[in-house]
């Protein structure tokens, strides 16, 4: 267990490297287990589609077509990866955002942790895509058996038609399991639709029937059946005897049954508890084996349980995303992870994108980690809160866990903001709670999410779009999620199994030291050297570093170096120019990729993405093999670069920002786009000594048609975007422009020659 066997082509890791990465996993799962921390680790990696680049369904758009084909073929081969025999597949329903017309799709793979099937016959499972000729004769002949599995009357089926077209559309059942003493038994009622309506108008839609019924054309009694919540190994189901009579309207929830595409479907409803929904599938595959109709299960999945595991593939902007089942142990993590890759590279889905210009960049749906425990009392941030406190305040003393493995989009108004990049006063009033949340603290959880929920919050007070996430830790406004579980959400998607893997080991080693020795530093005000200093990845690294050397003195010996891959996919080199110098070595001018924000522009609505401005660039410019003796001069667009020197001999670092493209949407809608930048060393004397162009648009005003379709093209835009120069001796004039005190590593050129224009 816990193996991979390194394809070369894809992973950037030796076989050597990868063995001491395997064997500090071990060792830090020997840490946790001799702790008894009791850490579950899960999360959400996103794909995006190896063969189509250009459609909006792999772009910005949630829902599509080949997407929906794409997602269940991966749920196919992932059950039979992971899911146990006799588990249940569901092509329901997921969260539904402002604006979209209902719930996405979620497709479930589901599972009894006691070893007893969910569902026992394959057979009798239809499969999404296929015709089995199915029809009204069909699901009338089904629905009446399944009343009698059920021990309800016959006179709960109400016939549902289609408002338009007045013809059939499928059966609904008015559904609500009942406690009874310590036995569940099941009810229906009659809806009263009025002396004039012999059936039930459904609401015109292309969606499933449970999402087109009309409950706000029904009335409402004085007092609701409240559902039975029982225990998942409560006694049988009394299914026999006179059916229970419940009051007309009394019951608000409902099961339909309709065929769509010749193949039937149940519509399971909201329940309550796992022991309602597992009673209801095992009426329903009843039915399916008495009357030999294989039957798809859509509507709502199983309410949480700990009795029940199970994974989701459910779709995003741009994106499909594996809300995969939480492990325990290490080599669980790297069987999971593999195999997630791996069969998602067969369903022709992929980890990794390129940008118009050929860079390489992530899905841009993220890859979300989540830890907590086998239950939720028993979550190791329950059990210890200052554990919490311990991630929180390292993340934010840490920038470099926050910007190296991000995604492009970062910031404030991003899915995944720091905590000090939210609300002006948030360090200090978290520093107010820290004052409770003091190693071997014993708070109550429901306390612990009203000391934190409104602090880990993005600017707009939302509780999901926030870095470290705890809207499913324990919020007492809903207790249906009051999972343990804390969500780091800053985590991009690698492109490859072995570095997430290590994204991984990092978050568990982490967890392992403050678990041991709890982390009360102070809130660091970081202010604008947040968005100057640390928007550079040499700074970042160096951060790292410190990350690494902290773990080291703990017990869990990192190597910087196994993290360079991060460094080259999040902070790609552009390219280096080389030139002779004074010194025994010869200067290098290098070129790399740096961070800048992509505010939300304004009142814009975009459907299911918000619109940023992405107009702004920034890169790093390092020159090495410096002669202190003889200083040099790094010009851009003859401005001088505001260079920093480094703790290493004859290095220096600096920044440059810049604009790609304008439109009049975005910021700033008078400043033009710089389309290259030219840059030059100069020595002492003025005189050039070489340099390189970065191209910010194509060269020479070539269009390309559309975005590249394979590596190689790829590759090729990236090549042309950097040019040499040789050096010609020349003067080169330029110009010292005024730095911003705030921002002293940075060139802006947006502050350049800016001069007003007529509107």
């Amino acid at each position: 267990m816990g193996n991979i066997v390194l394809d070369r082509s894809i992973t950037p890791f030796s076989e050597a490297t990868w063995h001491c990465i395997h064997r500090l996993g071990q060792q830090v799962d020997t840490a946790l287990e001799a702790a008894d921390v009791g850490l579950m680790m899960g999360g959400e990696p996103t794909f995006v589609s190896d063969d189509d680049f250009e459609s909006p369904q792999w772009r910005t758009e949630a829902l599509g077509a080949e997407k929906y084909h794409q997602a269940v073929k991966l749920l196919g081969r992932l059950e039979l990866c992971f899911a146990p025999r006799g588990s249940l597949l569901q092509y329901g329903l997921g969260k539904q955002y402002p604006g979209e017309p209902g719930p996405r799709w979620a497709l479930g793979c589901y599972w009894r942790k006691d070893h007893h099937p969910l569902w026992h016959d394959l057979s009798l499972r239809a499969a999404e895509g296929q015709t089995y000729g199915h029809n009204r004769a069909t699901a009338e002949q089904f629905t009446r058996i399944l009343v009698r599995q059920l021990g309800v009357s016959a006179d709960g089926i109400h016939w549902a038609e289609d408002s338009h077209t007045k013809d059939w559309a499928g059966y609904v059942i008015p559904l609500l399991p009942i406690q009874i003493h310590d036995q569940l038994r099941w009810s229906t009622c009659r809806w009263d639709l009025g002396d004039e309506l012999k059936s039930l108008p459904l609401i015109p839609s292309e969606a499933q029937i449970g999402l087109r019924l009309p409950l706000d054309a029904i009335a409402i009694p004085e007092s609701l059946i409240p559902e039975a919540i029982v225990p998942l190994n409560s006694p049988p189901t009394v299914t026999e005897g006179t059916p229970l009579e419940m009051p007309t309207n009394s019951i608000r929830v409902a099961l339909g049954i309709e065929t769509r595409a010749g193949t039937l479907r149940v519509f399971v409803p909201p329940l309550s508890s796992a022991r309602s929904f597992v009673d209801l599938i095992s009426a329903i595959e009843a039915t399916a084996q008495e009357t030999q109709i294989p039957v798809l299960i859509e509507g709502y999945p199983p309410p949480t349980h700990s009795g029940m595991g199970g994974f989701q593939i459910t779709p995003d902007p741009g994106v499909i995303e594996v809300n995969i089942h939480p492990v325990a142990a290490w080599s669980e993590l790297v069987d999971q992870t593999r195999l997630i890759y791996e069969e998602a590279q067969q369903c022709h889905l992929g980890a990794e994108k390129y940008t118009w210009l050929g860079r390489r960049v992530s899905t841009g749906g993220g890859a979300h980690i989540t830890i907590g425990g086998q239950t939720p009392d028993g979550s190791p941030l329950l059990r210890r809160p200052d554990l919490l406190r311990s991630l929180m305040s390292y993340w934010q003393n840490h920038p470099s866990l926050s910007y190296l493995f991000s995604g492009l989009f970062v910031g404030m108004t991003s899915q995944a903001p720091r905590l000090d990049e939210t609300r002006p006063g948030t360090l200090y009033e978290l520093d107010n709670a820290f004052q409770v949340l003091q190693p071997g603290c014993d708070i109550k959880p429901e306390l612990l999410d009203a000391l934190l929920g409104n602090l880990l919050v993005d600017i707009t007070g939302n509780t999901h779009r926030t870095a470290l996430c705890i809207d499913k830790l324990y919020p007492v406004s809903a207790p249906r999620l009051q999972w343990g579980l804390l969500e780091f959400r800053g985590f991009a998607m690698p492109p490859n199994a072995p570095m997430r893997l290590l994204q991984l080991l990092l978050v568990r080693a982490l967890v392992a030291w403050f678990w041991q020795q709890p982390y009360t530093e102070p809130l660091r005000g970081w202010g604008t050297m947040l968005e100057d200093r640390f928007f550079l990845p040499h700074y970042l690294y160096q951060d790292l570093h410190k990350v690494l050397t902290d773990l080291g003195q703990a017990g869990y010996p990192f190597e910087l170096d196994w993290f360079d891959p991060f460094l080259e996919f999040r902070f790609p080199t552009i390219g280096v120019a080389e030139m002779s110098s004074s010194s025994a070595q010869p200067m290098q001018l290098e070129l790399r990729h740096a961070i800048e924000p992509w505010p939300v522009v304004s009142s814009a609505d975009s459907g299911s993405s918000r619109l940023v401005d992405s107009s702004t660039e920034r890169l790093q410019v390092t020159l090495k093999g410096v002669d202190p003796e003889h200083p040099a001069t790094v010009v851009c667009n003859h401005c001088q670069v505001p260079l920093m020197p480094t703790n290493q001999p004859g290095e220096w670092v600096g920044a440059v920002r810049f604009r790609t493209y304008q439109r009049t949407t975005l910021a700033h809608p008078l400043l033009d786009p710089h389309p290259s930048l030219v840059f030059e060393v100069v020595d002492a004397t003025g005189r050039s000594q070489g340099g390189c162009t970065y191209y910010t648009s194509p060269p020479e005003g070539q269009l390309y048609e559309g975005l590249p379709k394979s590596s190689k093209e790829a590759a090729q835009r990236r090549a042309a975007q950097f040019r040499l120069h040789s050096p010609t001796g020349e003067k080169i004039s330029y110009r010292t422009v005024p730095i911003h005190p705030d921002y002293p590593h940075t060139l802006d050129l947006r502050r350049v020659g800016a001069t007003a224009k007529v509107c």
